[in-house]
């Protein structure tokens, strides 16, 4: 099978077709086959024109989405710095519950953030599809649409939080350890 032919593609075809018709048919009728000349040289710079008109406005909605999608990461960025000075003074308190809320209402507004952008991403990707040759899908060929999972529950209140770089793991014997993930160093007891 061939690959499918841009609009652009389609519209030279379109107007060579009309070329020919128009040899094959002069000696028959002059009149008329000026006119359907003319037709459909129009439909084919018609054509055209509507194909240019749909890359130029994708083009413009995709750079639309490209400057907001970097404002996002500014703002992620920012969130996360944000959060930094906002924690310091609670855990400096020893205040487990605001550290806890504040770092929940952060994560929460980042993880927005980043399903905006992953949303406006995929808008960038299906505007690289000129629009004649997108087709209305029906929900039962529609590719499944990818998500991240939902956040897990916050730590138990009773759990230590971890420090900077601690991770912890299990084992397949259902044993729980902690690691570093820069250093690895190793313990089975949470590090302080």
């Amino acid at each position: 099978p061939r690959p499918p032919r841009s609009a652009d593609a389609r519209a030279a075809v379109r107007f060579s077709n009309c070329k020919f018709a128009s040899v094959h048919h002069r000696s028959k009728q002059s009149v008329s086959l000026d006119s359907l000349s003319l037709r459909c040289m129009f439909d084919s710079l018609k054509a055209s024109a509507k194909a240019g008109a749909d890359a130029t406005a994708r083009a413009a909605k995709g750079t639309k989405l490209k400057g907001e999608v970097l404002l996002l990461e500014q703002k992620v960025s920012a969130a996360k710095k944000d959060f930094g000075k906002e924690v310091y003074d609670a855990m400096v308190a020893c205040d487990r519950q605001l550290t806890e809320r504040l770092f929940n209402a952060t994560r929460a507004k980042i993880e927005a953030m980043q399903q905006d952008i992953s949303s406006k991403k995929a808008d960038i990707e299906a505007l690289k599809i000129p629009s004649s040759d997108r087709r209305q899908s029906t929900p039962q060929d529609a590719p499944p649409v990818w998500a991240p999972p939902p956040p897990g529950p916050p730590p138990p209140m009773g759990t230590p939080a971890l420090p900077p770089g601690w991770k912890k793991a299990t084992t397949p014997e259902g044993k729980d350890y902690y690691y570093h993930e820069t250093t690895g160093e190793t313990s089975w007891q949470p590090p302080q």
